[in-house]
């Protein structure tokens, strides 16, 4: 009787392990729990007088543990505090900041009490958002708990293109409200490309003065200002992308005062170095501007990406290379980090002498993270065929191991190995190819174009983004060998979390394309 009772209680255990573990998106380093269940009805309180962020983040999580609902759990006592015991409260938010957190708690008549122990103010929300999702299934706690986490990567990003497609600002703000669900800590605002420069500029007003009617869409800068407030307060940066010098027809709008330059001989246009440099001046004077509305961000990409050369008009590939270092220069010499597509040292060569100063974004198949980091930069990964969600990946592409091999996880190179990110394009979404960039089929998704169709393309969006966004937040945090069917399992959970919570996702056992959701269309307005 007595091995029977123990071998019970091993498995009861072993259930509720994994069930704790199942709960929790992405994956903690390590969590240990143990039965009996208490009840949780927890005010959230802090060690120390908390700063104005905290304060907001704990008040954005006070109802999660407020939870008398008159479930019984195994034992009468129970949790009645989270204390924050935060060592710094500190607001500056950096590609360094530490969010790593241990949970502990082990509820007695004697003690009530979970303790969130962070270096940082964002450690504690990670805290908060762990427990809270350990809670998903009911109102009550394992009475012993101890979590220790912290991400392998300081960089996990999300990628939103409104340069094409623009995405209007309550959708970024739902998906900075999911971001901090999933613990992704970077907003990758890719705002300039061949449909619109999608930011508000008083040294350029002419760029943005077109976007009216069926091409309307950008933000102010008193919008800009709110995402980015917006975003800091749940730990996420917002790194800006203006792209240049392909994907360019952002600009066109200041080809005809001079201001820049092209070469226009044949579609896709590029823009041209020219050699009185009105380029170069207005260029810098767009970036210095852009710089200065984002703020303490350390990053600021140049795209760089598949630049087009036609040698005749002057579009040289040195011309290219020639551009670029020099807006790499201006971006450190205004005290900033440059980024850019793998393309600006593996196609042109314009990183070339930057070794050390920038950082590599791979996206293709070509150079992986070991290769960039073998040749002196800082890498980042952004795999199209695992993290281009418009190219519609499954979730088993999406949830991939990005140190590609163990001695970037082992070895000093792992801290050029800044992380990853999972993008969403919006190329499908056109009115035609690229924006008239380039002679081709019509997009599918060009029906929700223009902006009076916001909320059917708000929709599409959001089901084609979530959950597998959350899968990839997976792979950039904590990545740990799942099965098929564990991972479906947990993503599965996560979906129905995020629609509790009420931020659109696409539904289990659903397919969300461009122009439909579980096999029925978005309702296209005329």
């Amino acid at each position: 009787d007595s091995q029977q009772t123990m071998l019970t209680s091993v498995v009861v255990l072993l259930a509720t392990l994994a069930t704790a573990s199942a709960d929790v998106w992405p994956m903690p380093r390590s969590v240990a729990i143990s039965t009996p269940s208490v009840n949780v009805n927890a005010t959230i309180t802090a060690s120390t007088t908390p700063s104005n962020r905290l304060s907001q983040i704990m008040a954005r999580y006070a109802s999660s543990f407020l939870l008398d609902t008159g479930v019984e759990a195994d034992l009468d006592v129970g949790f009645d505090e989270i204390r924050l015991d935060v060592l710094s409260t500190d607001e500056s938010l950096t590609q360094a900041t530490d969010v790593s957190y241990n949970i502990t708690a082990a509820s007695s008549s004697s003690s009530s009490v979970v303790v969130i122990s962070s270096a940082t103010i964002y450690g504690a929300q990670y805290g908060l958002e762990t427990l809270k999702q350990m809670l998903s299934r009911g109102p009550t706690l394992p009475q012993s708990i101890d979590v220790i986490d912290s991400p392998t990567y300081n960089h996990r990003g999300f990628m939103v293109d409104t340069g094409r497609r623009f995405v209007p600002l309550q959708v970024i703000l739902d998906n900075l409200d999911a971001m901090a669900m999933t613990k992704l800590n970077v907003l990758h605002l890719h705002f300039a490309d061949w449909c619109r420069f999608a930011i508000e500029s008083e040294n350029f007003p002419q760029l943005t003065a077109a976007l009216t009617d069926e091409q309307g869409g950008f933000y102010t800068k008193d919008e800009i200002k709110q995402m980015i407030e917006y975003a800091n307060d749940r730990g996420i940066r917002v790194v800006p992308e203006l792209d240049l010098p392909g994907h360019s027809h952002w600009g066109l709008p200041l080809m005809d005062s001079g201001e820049l330059e092209y070469c226009t001989g044949s579609k896709p246009y590029s823009i041209l170095d020219d050699s009185g440099g009105h380029t170069e001046k207005t260029l810098k004077l767009l970036i210095s501007e852009m710089i200065e509305l984002f703020g303490a961000e350390e990053l600021f990409h140049i795209g760089a990406d598949e630049t087009t050369t036609l040698d005749d008009e002057g579009c040289t590939i040195d011309n290219i290379a020639g551009i670029e270092s020099k807006i790499f220069q201006h971006i450190l010499d205004e005290g900033k980090t440059p980024v850019g597509w793998e393309e600006v040292f593996y196609g042109s060569g314009g990183a070339e002498g930057f070794e050390g100063e920038a950082v590599i974004n791979a996206w293709n198949e070509g150079p992986r993270p070991s290769n960039i980091i073998a040749d002196g930069f800082d890498a980042l990964e952004s795999y199209s065929p695992a993290f281009y969600l418009n190219n519609k990946p499954t979730w088993t592409q999406v949830y991939k191991d990005i140190a590609q091999e163990s001695s970037l996880a082992t070895t000093d190179a792992a801290l050029q190995f800044r992380g990853g990110e999972v993008s969403m394009w919006t190329d499908n979404y056109c009115y035609s190819l690229q924006c008239g960039a380039y002679e081709g089929a019509t997009p599918v998704g060009a029906p929700l174009y223009p902006p009076s169709q916001d909320e059917a393309f708000s929709a599409s969006f959001q089901g084609m983004v979530w959950p597998k966004a959350a899968i990839a937040a997976g792979s950039f945090w904590n990545y740990q060998e799942l099965s098929e069917d564990d991972l479906t399992e947990r993503i599965s959970e996560f979906a129905e979390r995020l629609l509790a919570s009420k931020l659109d996702a696409c539904p289990n056992d659903c397919d969300c394309d461009e122009l439909s959701r579980c096999g029925k269309p978005y309702p296209i307005l005329e």
